[in-house]
């Protein structure tokens, strides 16, 4: 009897091993689905990214190009409007990509010093004229305790800030939309305390990290205001989608969650204060070192007499869009250097060989040969000729903005990547961190 029901258990077991094995089969089969269709999502967003970013960049280059010309008021007045919706334009395809790159744990911020009085006011330079357009005032503050000079992500600030105040501007359809910035002394609160500004992780004992200040941001309206039933959800993906008051207005329905994700990254807080027909005030808080303003503004006052005194460069650019060739031609030639175009790595190649130049522009994604097997070409031949000679400088300037391209370019043999779109300065300033001899 007790050996029937070991052999029962015996089969028991081997029955289980089965099913265990055959479900870890099925699971190792549904990870690589959701692999593959994670790949090919990428995939996807990355050219998407690259066929907008690749027009984009002429029509933001010679939108500069243009702004330094004399032009009647009109003229000026009609250019802005370019301006402001190629850049509305371009940070729709960035929210996309950076909401891709959250998801992937891929996003990395910046820790520099920067003012954050210019950065406020041009977010509201950006959006004045849609808030003219309007008929809604736009208006920033900034208390005075606040400092000129923090150190942080500025580009991640500006975005949260556009992000918000655009949908502030889209909710108001009359009244005004105030942006404003004050700093919060943990001494001084009084109903409120540091962990509702922000997460538990980092407010042990109610103060902050060593060394960092809180900077609480807020955008105000006058506009439709939000019910507070549909408040728990403005900050989840897509949220205007199942919104019947936010559907009624354009947009993706990206921006308060990429925000919300931002400054959860940024270990920030953010949420609302809003009744239907009463307005809205969307605020959020981040810590910040303080910076040095003085040596900020002597460091870009040397940067720009360096500018000054740089030669003229003998420059490659190898760019097969006819478009970009014009604007990237005319703004180096315009900063004094000496400029020869090559449409493709293989042209650019033979010039290469033919000629010295102090410093190649090399487009990635073109017909014949990439700008990537173009600068291994290049690195691999400089190695085989032992010249006393140093390696030309090569920086890749590409509409591929995925963080792996940067890494492939780099690995490749370049020394500087600078994604499209780009302004003139964007392109000087990367070409004078290569410190040309």
């Amino acid at each position: 009897m007790d050996g029937l029901k070991l052999n029962e258990l015996e089969s028991r077991i081997l029955e289980l091993e089965s099913k265990n094995a055959q479900v870890l089969k099925e699971l190792e089969i549904a990870r690589m689905k959701a692999y593959d269709a994670d790949h090919t999502k990428t995939i996807f967003l990355a050219n998407m990214s690259h066929e907008i970013r690749t027009p984009m960049n002429s029509i933001i280059g010679i939108y500069n190009i243009l702004d330094q010309t004399n032009l009647s008021p009109e003229q000026r007045e009609l250019l802005e409007v370019i301006n402001i919706s190629s850049h509305n334009l371009l940070a729709i395809i960035n929210d996309i990509l950076d909401f891709s790159k959250i998801k992937a744990g891929q996003l990395k911020l910046e820790n520099k010093p920067f003012m954050l009085h210019e950065e406020i006011h041009q977010v509201i330079k950006m959006l004045f004229l849609r808030a003219k357009g309007k008929g809604i005032e736009l208006s920033y503050r900034i208390q005075s305790a606040v400092p000129a000079c923090i150190i942080g992500d500025a580009i991640r600030l500006h975005q949260i800030l556009v992000n918000l105040t655009n949908n502030a501007l889209k909710f108001t359809p009359e009244g005004s939309v105030v942006v404003s910035v004050e700093l919060i002394d943990p001494g001084r609160l009084d109903d409120m305390r540091l962990t509702d500004y922000l997460p538990d992780s980092i407010c042990a004992m109610d103060r902050l990290p060593a060394g960092h200040i809180l900077l609480k941001f807020e955008v105000s309206d006058t506009g439709v205001g939000i019910p507070e039933e549909e408040q728990p959800n403005l900050f989840k993906e897509y949220a205007q989608v199942d919104s019947p008051l936010l559907k009624q207005f354009e947009g993706t329905g990206l921006g308060l969650s990429i925000s919300k994700n931002l400054i959860d990254l940024m270990k920030g807080k953010i949420g609302v204060i809003s009744k239907k027909d009463s307005g809205s005030t969307f605020w959020f808080t981040l810590l910040y070192e303080v910076g040095d303003a003085e040596a900020f503004m002597n460091n870009i006052k040397r940067e720009q007499l360096q500018i000054k005194k740089s030669r003229t460069l003998n420059i490659l650019l190898v760019e097969d869009n006819i478009l970009n060739q014009k604007f990237c031609a005319t703004t180096l030639s315009r900063a004094g250097h000496h400029v020869e175009v090559a449409e493709n790595g293989k042209i650019a190649f033979e010039k290469f060989r033919e000629t010295h130049y102090d410093l190649i522009i090399m487009d990635i994604a073109m017909p014949i040969m990439d700008g990537i097997e173009a600068t291994r070409i290049i690195r691999n031949y400089e190695t085989e000729r032992k010249s006393a000679i140093p390696p030309v400088k090569i920086i890749a300037v590409t509409a591929h903005v995925i963080m792996t391209d940067r890494e492939k370019c780099l690995l490749a043999g370049m020394n500087e990547y600078l994604a499209k779109p780009y302004r003139p300065k964007e392109l000087t300033d990367a070409i004078d961190s290569l410190d040309i001899r």
